[in-house]
């Protein structure tokens, strides 16, 4: 090794004396060759223990993440069957006033809308999505039972004459069988059909004058008579509310009023009882 002004030449020989080509380098890394060995193994280890601390950072980190997930989970599952257990309690309440409206069904002739209908039971319901589908499919079908069966007024008036035997009309004497409801009304005025059906009949019908009957396709039947007009024809669909007629005297009448009539399986029965739910 020899020196040459600030640089240091170095000479490699091998076993067999042969010289490979010689390094030059600067003096001073010889001199101080010391100081760049403790430079170059500081860095060496302040490298490793970054290496090591970023590693273990990173597992450290997982491993929070991994926690964080399953607490978020559990608290999810919690939250789920807390929002399950408070949804099913509201669900016995509608229970109890669906269970009502049926009651009131029922009491007019009309077969009740049960729980299991369609092969469901909602006990056996354990999601609230399931309990919302299944709700939706009964309130839906309550809704149709109720659409189709005669409730309320056709028209807005007091009752002149109710169900069942009363004297004659025309002369006072004699006691004869009244089929349905006489309510009072002005001339023209409009009469609505109190439940969604199809028109059976719109014409003369003897003393029932310019009458309507629809057929509600659950064994009911309604008739509207002495109109003054018709408004709607045979065959037509009708919905409940829809404008059938208008109250007039045609037929066996004594003054302008509406007589109003409810078969049940093609039974006369009394429509008092549909007048309201009560």
């Amino acid at each position: 090794m020899t020196r040459k002004k600030d640089k240091t030449t170095i000479i490699f020989v091998n076993k067999n004396q042969n010289i490979n080509k010689p390094i030059h380098v600067p003096s001073t890394y010889i001199r101080h060759w010391k100081k760049y060995v403790w430079a170059l193994g500081a860095c060496f280890a302040l490298l490793l223990g970054a290496i090591f601390y970023l590693s273990y950072s990173r597992a450290s980190v997982q491993l929070s993440k991994d926690q964080l997930a399953r607490e978020l989970a559990k608290a999810k599952n919690q939250t789920a069957a807390l929002d399950t257990s408070l949804i099913k309690r509201y669900y016995q309440s509608i229970d109890q006033k669906l269970g009502k409206i049926n009651k009131y069904l029922k009491a007019r002739g009309i077969k009740p809308i049960t729980k299991a209908a369609g092969g469901e039971k909602s006990d056996d319901l354990v999601s609230v999505e399931e309990i919302g589908q299944f709700y939706e499919g009964y309130l839906n079908r309550m809704a149709n039972y109720v659409a189709y069966t005669p409730l309320g007024y056709p028209h807005f008036g007091a009752i002149t004459s109710g169900y069942g035997h009363r004297e004659n009309p025309f002369t006072g004497e004699n006691v004869e069988s009244h089929k349905g409801l006489d309510i009072k009304g002005n001339y023209g005025e409009i009469v609505r059909s109190t439940a969604s059906g199809r028109v059976a009949f719109a014409g003369r019908r003897g003393g029932y004058g310019n009458c309507i009957v629809i057929n509600h396709g659950n064994g009911f039947e309604t008739y509207y008579g002495h109109l003054s007009k018709i408004l709607i024809e045979e065959g037509q669909k009708v919905n409940v509310g829809d404008q059938i007629g208008k109250i007039g005297s045609t037929g066996r009448s004594t003054g302008p009023h509406l007589h109003y009539e409810v078969h049940k399986n093609g039974k006369v029965i009394n429509p008092r009882s549909f007048l309201t739910l009560e």
